[in-house]
């Protein structure tokens, strides 16, 4: 009975699964200047939702990237929450210090959000269109791969927040 009990809790603790189409899971991070960010919040906003690292190469590359496209497309509706999975918040700092990074830099200090997403590699990104929906997974970086990054954000931020999903969802 007791072994049923704990098989019967631990399905509930694994982390729920992502499933483009469906809603995002929502979460609240401490950005690297100490503001409280919800994901939430930012309803009715294309969000780009990034893990990335100090460490990891190709996030060092693509960061720089969407700081400026955060600059170029923030007034059309398009917020950037790049999550740092690092150990300690000080590296995450000094990294956007250094590169003079204009997004919004969280830190996941307890990896909770990262669990609940899941990235099967560093930099991961997902795509959530204004209604709060998870539309598209991207893993890695390379230049095929951002390319289609930047379409999806085109796609997502002519949508209107009451349109429907216009495209097949696109792994």
């Amino acid at each position: 009975m007791l072994a049923h009990i704990l098989l019967t809790l631990s399905l509930f603790a694994t982390s729920p699964e992502v499933k483009i189409g469906g809603k995002a899971h929502d979460f609240t991070l401490t950005s690297l200047n100490g503001k409280q960010i919800s994901l939430s919040s930012l309803r009715g906003k294309v969000v780009l939702v990034n893990f990335w690292a100090t460490w990891c190469a190709p996030c060092r590359e693509e960061l720089p990237e969407l700081s400026l496209l955060q600059e170029n497309l923030s007034k059309k509706g398009l917020v950037i929450l790049a999550v740092s999975v690092d150990n300690e918040m000080e590296n995450a700092r000094s990294f956007v210090k250094k590169y003079n990074l204009k997004l919004e830099a969280l830190w996941d200090r307890d990896k909770k959000v990262s669990k609940l997403y899941d990235p099967q590699t560093m930099p991961s990104s997902y795509l959530i269109d204004r209604k709060g929906n998870l539309r598209f997974v991207h893993s890695g970086y390379d230049e095929k791969e951002w390319k289609r990054i930047l379409n999806e954000i085109d796609e997502l931020l002519e949508e209107k927040a009451g349109e429907g999903v216009r495209g097949k969802a696109k792994l």
